[in-house]
This record gives structure tokens, sequence and C-alpha cells, in this order.
């Protein structure tokens, strides 16, 4: 595997120490090319190198988006890590007020850990939305030579020890989705307003779009880079679980071999979900415009 460095330049840190807004005052008022738009909002010079001068060797890495996620990242973390020696942790943090991002800077500070230098934390500063956090993550993961991404929930609802299973699928898939809805998946604890929330969307999203899987809302899932850079993923503007059907979408016009694994998605233990009346309106509107512009161009 090949080491790659982010490396900051002088003249960038410097300029950041001087102005407070993060522009690059000795090039023109703008940003560094390499520095992800999320991150323009850091408040410091020292935040930004903090995330950009990381020394990474990486073949594999697992983007979690976090907000307010204490009770569970430990675990989470620890899972993941142990699934597969070959996986690094980007924490994708949008200004958690519990601690989530003190717990994850401790792990990855903590010498003693052999496992430590494979954690590595992105902090926001504020909610900008599960869409760009996963981003941000997939950014990050790119600029230091990952061959595999993958993405999943800080909650538990993805459980770790299902990553060896995506993984292993990935050798002859572009795309696997750890998937609720083919045989060997299911749900557990949820009630019956979820299940039809959550089996309604599913259905509505591959039936308007044709998508070829069973579980199209999915956020468990495990991409090669080429499938990222071949689909323009990362250009995708939505706040929040639109993405999910949004990237899919674009796969399979793109022809992707797309899998599927089973998972059990369990509701989770800790902490309170970030579903909102506001991200569900999102969705329907992304997908009822989506829908209605196939519809345009076929007449």
């Amino acid at each position: 595997m090949e080491t790659l460095e982010l490396k900051v330049k002088q003249e960038d840190l410097t300029s950041w120490s001087a102005v407070r807004d993060g522009r690059d005052t000795a090039n023109g008022g703008g940003y560094p090319a390499w520095l992800p738009p999320s991150l323009y909002d850091l408040n410091t010079a020292s935040e930004r190198a903090k995330v950009a001068t990381q020394p990474l060797t990486i073949e594999a890495a697992v983007v979690v988006p976090t907000l307010n996620e204490h009770d569970n990242i430990t675990a989470l973390l620890q899972g993941i890590l142990a699934a597969d020696p070959r996986l690094h942790v980007i924490v994708v943090d949008d200004g958690s007020s519990d601690g989530t991002d003190t717990v994850v800077t401790q792990m990855a500070d903590d010498k003693a850990s052999p496992d430590a230098a494979r954690i590595h934390l992105i902090e926001r500063g504020r909610k900008m939305g599960y869409a760009s956090a996963v981003q941000d993550g997939m950014r990050f993961a790119l600029e230091h030579g990952a061959q595999l991404v993958l993405q999943m929930d800080a909650d538990f609802s993805h459980d770790p020890k299902s990553l060896p299973a995506l993984l292993q699928k990935s050798e002859n898939y572009d795309l696997v989705i750890g998937s609720r809805y083919v045989p060997g998946g299911g749900t557990r604890n949820w009630g019956l307003d979820r299940k039809i929330l959550s089996g309604g969307a599913n259905t509505l999203a591959r039936t308007l779009l044709g998508l070829p899987v069973r579980d199209c809302t999915g956020g468990f899932r495990c991409w090669r880079r080429s499938l990222i850079e071949k689909t323009n993923i990362l250009d995708i503007k939505v706040e929040g679980y639109a993405f999910l059907f949004l990237t899919l979408d674009r796969c399979h016009h793109a022809k992707a071999r797309i899998g599927e694994v089973p998972i059990i998605f369990a509701d989770r233990q800790f902490g309170k979900s970030k579903m909102s009346r506001r991200i569900i309106l999102e969705a329907m509107r992304v997908l009822f415009n989506l829908w209605r512009k196939r519809l345009w161009n076929h007449e």
C-alpha cells in the first residue's frame, strides 16, 4: 500500500492565522484547492491543519457521521476496528454537545492502543446535514488513497459485525448495500409506524425510479473508489437521507454492479434519532421532482 500524506503549505497556515474566516489572502482570497468545502467554516487554522495533515495509509475507510452519539461511539469504533485490520474510521462530527468529539479524540490519541492511528476525526462545528457529512468523509478517504469507502450510522442500527460481509461482496460489485429487504435481512425493535414509513418510502423510491435493488434507502454501504469518481456523488446537493436514493439512482444509470447482503437493522438503544419531519419532506420532494423530470424526458 502507498503511504499518502496531505501537506499544508506554510503560506496557507500563515494566511489562516491572520484571517479567522479561513480565506487564503496570499492566494487572492480563495481557499486551498485540496480543502473539503465543509471545512471552510472551521474556526482556526490549527483546526484545519489538524484535519489536513494526518499521515494515513488507507486501503479501506468507514465514514461515520455523528451528532450527539456519546453513548454509542466508543463501542462502535471498537467494533469497526475489530471487524477488519484494513479499516480506518473517519468520524465526521457536526458540533456534538455531549462530548462525542472528545471521546473520538481521546481514542485517536491513545498511544497505548495499536488501533489509535486508524481513527480520524473531522470536526465541522455545527449541524450541516447527513449528506455533506458523508461526502466530506468520502473526500478525506479518497484524498488519502482509499480504494473502498464504506458508510454507516453511529447508533448501532448498522452492526459492525456485518462489515466483513460487505467487504467480501465488494470483490465482485461496485457498490454493496447492507439490505433489510433481502432473504435473511430484517429489522429489530421497530414499531408498526416505523415499518410502514420505512417500507413505504423504500417501495416508492424503488418503483418511481426503477431501481434494481431491494433496499433503496439503506445507509450501510461499501463503495468502490472508481464508482464514487464516475458518478460524481460528491457533488450532490441535498441535506438529508434523499442522498441515499439519489446516489443509488446515479449508480443504476451508470450501469454499476450493485449487490446486497442481508443485515438486521436494530433500533437504537441510546441517544435520539436524527430523523425529522423536515428531512422526510425533503426526501419526498426530491424523489417526486426526479420522477417528474424522468417522465418529461420520456415524453
